[in-house]
């Protein structure tokens, strides 16, 4: 057993004799109320205590077994539950975006015919992405492109406008932007009626 198990264990001892705050069990245990707080976490998490009142814990039944072993209990894992959108029109989405990596997903499928002929890139800082539009026969200009789920999410990120030159989210919520909008959500409902029409 490592010294961190040890330390689980010490706190599961202390509330095996009643409920207790943090404050308590750092004095008890001459801890910092930090490592306290960084313990009674996971010990919530694997199911070992409970909050019996808001910052008083007590212990559980599964708290009481990993003392007897001598082991913290492992996660069980669960299965997680996904959140999905309105049931879309759109061919390989199932679900409407919910979130920025739906964007992603749905301007890198429909780029080309949003006006973007080229992705030059992808990054994790500001601006999400960098590409070319054809502005002529032959001649193309460089934009970046930042992807929000809603276009005010760019102004309440504290975007520098004068750094990006196109917003592309799936709900425009921002009359007020000062940059060029693509919305997803109307854009491509567009394109698709007007596919359906051609066939």
């Amino acid at each position: 057993m490592n010294r961190v198990e040890e330390g689980y264990l010490a706190i599961l001892e202390e509330l095996k004799d009643g409920s207790k705050t943090g404050s308590d069990l750092s004095a008890k245990l001459s801890l910092s109320k930090a490592i306290v707080a960084g313990r009674l976490a996971p010990l919530v998490r694997w199911g070992c205590i409970r909050e019996a009142k808001p910052g008083r814990y007590e212990i559980t039944d599964r708290g009481l077994e990993a003392l007897k072993t001598g082991m913290r209990p492992k996660l069980e894992l669960r299965k997680k539950r996904r959140i999905v959108g309105p049931r879309s029109q759109i061919p390989d989405l199932v679900y409407e975006p919910v979130n920025e990596q739906g964007v992603i997903f749905l301007f890198a499928k429909y780029h080309k015919e949003l006006g973007i002929e080229y992705i030059e890139g992808i990054q994790q800082g500001f601006p999400d992405a960098f590409g070319r539009r054809k502005i002529g026969r032959t001649e193309y200009e460089p934009v970046d492109i930042e992807f929000e789920f809603k276009s005010l999410d760019f102004k309440n990120h504290q975007h520098d406008p004068n750094q990006c030159d196109i917003i592309v989210c799936w709900e425009h919520n921002w009359p007020q932007c000062p940059l060029e909008v693509i919305e997803l959500k109307t854009a491509l409902s567009k394109l698709l009626a007007t596919h359906k029409a051609k066939l």
